[in-house]
């Protein structure tokens, strides 16, 4: 298994990426925010309680060596040999994302406390890249989890003929970041502003977007180009797609709102100066 403080900083790491969205938007009392290491790094842990639990250990163990593991923080995959074998890397590289992490949960309470609003088209195009980068980051995060908990990164990889699990979690990676574009240009083409910036109705859309993809793209496109059949009725697709346009809709919704002078929630910069 991989050593406990690579867990610990992994998951205090995605809790804070994933409290980014909500503080750039929404008022983040930034007092108690410090919870959010020690929550996320027991939250990454949490799989190996089978090492003090005093009762159903055995249980607890089969969970832990499961791929449902990689619901807390990515444990399973953390504790993959490809990963367990490189114990210094692993703890450097959760040190490295773990400081990634709080600068950019600084970085975001700094923008937030500066009230920005954009009004220029460029000032807009950069929200809409910021939103994308951040949406597309975190649906991907969560679309991993959705394939890895169906031991689906085999699958993925049948897509160009391989079946190395490496192979289906770099696919699954390229096509988060490929849908994210995608659903940036939908959401932005087909809503307008307050719907835009409200994460309900873009979770919404990119719920009906994950349909629309696993009604084209899986059974159509990806049979044509790789010559596998993929059967229309896999749930197990539907289910990773409804995960990720889920996820980045709400987080886009989110992101967009904290830059509008339409968000309630923001503070327009010219209204305070003299």
């Amino acid at each position: 298994m991989a050593p406990a403080i690579a867990h610990f900083l992994l998951g205090a790491t995605l809790l804070l990426t994933a409290a980014v969205p909500f503080v750039l938007r929404y008022d983040f009392d930034r007092e108690h925010a410090i919870w959010l290491i020690p929550l996320g790094g027991l939250w990454g842990l949490a799989p190996d309680i089978h090492n003090i639990a005093p009762i159903a250990a055995e249980s607890l163990y089969a969970l832990h060596n499961t791929p449902w593991a990689d619901l807390f923080g990515f444990h399973y995959t953390l504790d993959r040999p490809a990963v367990r074998a490189r114990y210094d890397a692993s703890v450097f590289g959760s040190i490295t994302a773990f400081l990634i992490g709080v600068a950019g949960f600084w970085t975001a309470g700094r923008v937030r406390r500066a009230a920005l609003v954009a009004r220029r088209p460029v000032e807009h195009v950069l929200v809409t890249g910021v939103a994308t980068v951040l949406a597309s980051a975190l649906a991907t995060l969560a679309l991993w989890v959705a394939v890895s908990v169906q031991d689906g990164f085999s699958l993925v990889a049948g897509l160009i003929g391989r079946s190395s699990v490496l192979v289906g979690a770099l696919l699954t990676i390229l096509a988060g970041c490929a849908l994210g574009v995608v659903c940036s240009v939908l959401l932005e083409v087909t809503l307008s502003e307050p719907t835009r910036i409200d994460p309900v109705s873009t979770a919404g859309v990119g719920l009906l977007i994950g349909v629309g993809v696993w009604l084209i793209v899986v059974p159509v496109a990806f049979a044509v180009v790789s010559g596998v059949g993929i059967p229309l009725l896999h749930l197990g697709s539907l289910a990773a797609l409804l995960v990720y346009g889920v996820f980045f809709g709400s987080v886009y919704g989110i992101v967009r709102g904290a830059f509008s002078s339409r968000a309630a929630v923001r503070i327009d910069i010219d209204s305070l100066r003299p």
